[in-house]
């Protein structure tokens, strides 16, 4: 079952994207939060805002009851280095991992919108594409995330009920879309209400779920 009220103490990343961030939350509240455009860089500025998430947070990593982190779908490298630091704190510090949706996350964000659809973008002109329900004020999804061209997933989308991010340039200016975008935030408050139902006690073979398949050609 989901706890509907928890106090456990859930320090969250987001890096699914050219954001990074990190958050604090205790039960449905935001302790603090570190979050910017980074671009690629991820990696060198990720531990600089855990530290000061922490701090602004007046928490210490040995309070922590959780690490949650944005499992995908989004940025091959940016998920990669997410779960990376994600299971470098669970192990060190003995911590479950709570995995949460990136795209229900974004849908969380613009709650009060309560859109039935969003796409985020993939790459070229492939974006991420998933369907939402609502038992509120949270997103509930019966499919998982899908890929596939722009175009085909046009006709679904619903203007004031459908979300974007990051697919300004693929949308004709007669399809307008509700904003949302990645946040560490939306991370933590999923996480903490999800917490029984998404926790992962022992997450040594967690994955990010990219959706995307991804080839590694050998050079040459």
């Amino acid at each position: 079952m989901v706890s509907l009220v928890n106090s456990k103490l859930i320090l969250s990343i987001e890096t699914s994207s050219t954001i990074c961030g990190v958050s604090i939350t205790q039960g449905q509240n935001i302790l603090s939060i570190v979050e910017e455009p980074v671009n690629r860089k991820h990696a060198e500025i990720l531990p600089e805002f855990i530290q000061s998430a922490l701090e602004q947070g007046g928490k210490q990593v040995q309070e922590l009851s959780a690490v949650a982190v944005s499992i995908g779908p989004g940025s091959f490298t940016g998920l990669r280095i997410g779960l990376g630091f994600a299971k470098g704190l669970a192990f060190a510090h003995q911590l479950p991992i709570i995995p949460v949706p990136t795209m229900e996350a974004m849908a969380y964000g613009i709650k009060d919108m309560k859109p039935l659809s969003g796409i985020a973008l993939s790459h070229s002109k492939k974006v991420f594409y998933q369907q939402f329900e609502w038992q509120e004020p949270f997103p509930w999804c019966n499919e998982k995330p899908v890929i596939g061209d722009f175009e085909s997933y046009l006709e679904k989308l619903k203007p004031a009920r459908s979300f974007q991010w990051n697919c300004d340039s693929l949308l004709p200016e007669s399809c307008k879309l509700l904003s949302a975008k990645p946040s560490a935030e939306h991370v933590g408050l999923l996480a903490s209400h999800h917490y029984d139902e998404w926790v992962v006690e022992k997450p040594y073979g967690l994955v990010p779920e990219y959706i995307a398949s991804f080839e590694i050609k050998p050079r040459g």
